[in-house]
């Protein structure tokens, strides 16, 4: 009980002397504050993913064709009623145009859905930097009834999807940019992308200083480039 009250009274003269106690409410906000700004700080920047060095020349000394990432052809879990196939490729062409495509073909035991975009832009060069400025992207949609037992066996499936049509495609202006790094025969993006869909994580999240080739970036690279399913890389290649 004595114990009870000498607590009491020292609390109350601790108010009548000005002193203000520390509520728990408080000091989990404080520490919530800390480590948000501390988050700030450990966060990489990723500003300079959109852009090239300022202070490097720009030069077009880079293979114009085709450049196609590594697909591999899966179901979820082995499944026989769901098969799902997927390609995406960089056109460069002439003048520093490119066209991405991305195109994705779910097939179900009853139904079959279809999935493709097209970018359409601008590239520029430095060193072994690429960046790619998208001004416009097509997209289709649609979803079919017809016999999905048959999986696609023709290489250029890509190119005769069976609902594909006018009545359900969109265009639409679009301000996306992002770096690759080029080595000569391959372009990496800098960030997880995919139909022009981003994720955050990918071989600049994962290295120390831009535009730099240090032994990090090397790892990412790497890490990224071999990847077993959407590999972050699309490798130049000569068609038939």
């Amino acid at each position: 009980m004595d114990k009870i009250l000498s607590t009491s009274n020292f609390k109350s003269s601790l108010r009548r002397s000005g002193f203000k106690l520390t509520r728990p409410k408080r000091i989990i906000g404080v520490l919530f504050g800390f480590l948000f700004l501390f988050n700030l700080e450990c966060t990489p920047k990723m500003e300079w993913i959109r852009t090239l060095p300022t202070d490097y020349p720009r030069d077009e000394k880079i293979l114009l064709g085709h450049y196609i990432r590594p697909t591999e052809k899966k179901s979820a879990f082995g499944s026989k009623q769901f098969q799902l196939f997927w390609k995406e490729e960089i056109h460069l062409q002439p003048n520093s145009l490119f066209i991405k495509t991305w195109v994705e073909w779910k097939v179900y035991e009853d139904h079959s859905e279809f999935h493709k975009k097209v970018g359409k832009g601008n590239f520029e060069k430095s060193g072994d930097w690429v960046l790619f400025k998208t001004n416009t992207i097509t997209e289709s949609k649609c979803t079919s009834k017809e016999n999905t037992k048959s999986i696609p066996q023709i290489k250029n499936w890509f190119l005769s999807l069976p609902c594909l049509s006018t009545n359900n495609t969109n265009i639409q202006t679009l301000n996306h940019s992002l770096l690759y790094f080029y080595d000569g025969k391959s372009l990496y993006p800098l960030q997880y992308e995919s139909g022009y869909s981003e994720a955050n994580f990918g071989i600049a999240w994962e290295s120390d200083l831009p535009y730099t080739k240090s032994s990090l970036f090397e790892i990412a690279r790497l890490k990224y480039g071999k990847k077993e399913f959407q590999p972050h890389v699309y490798n130049h290649v000569k068609l038939d």
